[in-house]
């Protein structure tokens, strides 16, 4: 954020402790990881976001707060119970299905995320219980609704265990980090992409990756989706700003979609067009969804000649023979 406006994490946390003062910088941070991992005094600024919005109110909620509700109306309803299955795997799409209902303006096919998972993972070998449960409640925990992050994590966390699974499978970056840090489990959670690296395939294009905050920083999964793509064949050329370094795709948990945060997703678009490569690819839905969404305003579909997509429909793609 200080790269397009006069934020400041020490005086965030100066008026936190000293004054008992709420800034608005607490609520237009991104969370995006770079402050704690360049901090010399190791200050964990992560959590102490997460704690000074507990129980807060967002200065801006995007799509009108609708995911929100969503998730709000999904902690209170009754959710599903486990099939009965014999495999140990689970994999759990994430929000997928409410992406594709509400963000359709965005010209992508949220669903095929989870077609292509699957696929992938029948290819090496891994036949998964398709987790029916609730949102993992991402957005609730940094939007300051614990109690709603709660109900989500407590129905969760029992369909988990009467599932008998001992891996959960997650192509969502944030239900990765959340799951992994958030929820406590006894089990282990796995990215889709530390899974794919042998599947085998011949690929022959260039391409460049973006490293969600989600994924990278906050999870030091780096080399997982870079190996699924150079093991099966493709190029990676890499931005100016990668891997730890990465920029940020300028919306974190559906809040401050503004002129600030698109600031941002133009400078990462610019980074990547400026690979050469034709197909910008990520792990993360909603950088997904916020990039190809820059790209339907007007002229910025032909400066920004690369399709964006997610890496699962990439190999799935490529698993097809499609290009």
């Amino acid at each position: 954020m200080r790269r397009v406006s006069k934020t400041s994490p020490r005086s965030s946390i100066y008026n936190a402790n000293v004054y008992g003062l709420e800034t608005k910088d607490i609520w237009t941070c991104l969370t995006c990881g770079l402050c704690p991992q360049e901090c010399p005094q190791q200050v964990d600024f992560l959590n102490f976001i997460k704690e000074e919005r507990a129980g807060g109110q967002p200065l801006d909620v995007a799509h009108l707060g609708v995911f929100t509700e969503l998730a709000e109306l999904s902690s209170r309803l009754d959710g599903n119970v486990p099939a009965k299955s014999e495999s140990k795997y689970g994999f759990f799409p994430g929000c997928v299905d409410s992406l594709g209902l509400f963000l359709h303006d965005v010209k992508t096919d949220f669903g095929e995320i989870t077609t292509s998972s699957l696929k992938l993972l029948d290819k090496v070998g891994i036949k998964p219980q398709l987790m029916q449960m609730k949102c993992c409640g991402h957005d609730m925990l940094w939007q300051g609704k614990n109690d709603v992050f709660d109900r989500l994590k407590d129905h969760n966390k029992k369909y988990i265990k009467d599932s008998g699974i001992d891996t959960l499978i997650t192509s969502c970056a944030e239900c990765c980090r959340t799951f992994s840090k958030d929820y406590d489990l006894r089990i282990k959670v796995v990215h889709t992409s530390e899974l794919l690296d042998k599947l085998g395939l011949n690929i022959n294009a260039d391409v460049t990756y973006h490293d969600p905050c989600r994924l990278g920083r906050h999870m030091g999964v780096y080399d997982a989706p870079r190996k699924a793509l150079t093991a099966n064949g493709a190029k990676i050329k890499e931005m100016d700003h990668s891997k730890e370094n990465a920029l940020c795709c300028g919306v974190s948990s559906f809040m401050n979609c503004n002129e600030q945060t698109k600031a941002l997703r133009i400078a990462r678009m610019d980074e990547a067009a400026a690979t050469g490569a034709k197909t910008l690819i990520t792990t993360c839905s909603k950088c997904l969804a916020h990039f190809n969404c820059l790209k339907t305003e007007k002229d910025a579909a032909k400066k920004y000649d690369l399709d964006v997509v997610d890496l699962t429909v990439f190999l799935a793609r490529q698993l097809d023979g499609r290009k």
